[in-house]
């Protein structure tokens, strides 16, 4: 039974599907690609943000909530975006201080 549209953890959670392909190294955009990408997505959320508040201010939009969801969108892309960065550079200290 499925509650408020949540599917069973039995159900298709569980079910396999069909084997996805792994990409061989050097294929795909790799770390350093999603990690361009991502950046890039921050800037164009940022970028967003910045003119919903310019639009409000201006007087051109009236929504105060869309320009407060597209600060917080760009908000928490960017905390993200930090953590992600703490965590590679936590990784990259890890790996240095491996003695050989």
């Amino acid at each position: 039974m499925a509650l408020f549209g949540i599917p069973p953890v039995g159900g298709a959670l569980a079910t396999p599907g069909p084997p996805r392909a792994v990409p061989a190294p050097g294929e795909g955009p790799g770390f350093a690609g999603a990690l361009r990408e991502a950046v890039e997505k921050v800037s164009q959320l940022q970028q967003n943000s910045g003119q919903e508040i310019q639009r409000l201010i201006t007087g051109e939009s009236e929504d105060l909530h869309k320009t407060l969801l597209a600060v917080q969108r760009s908000e928490l892309s960017f905390e993200l975006l930090m953590e992600v960065r703490n965590k590679v550079v936590q990784a990259y200290q890890e790996i240095m201080r491996i003695q050989v």
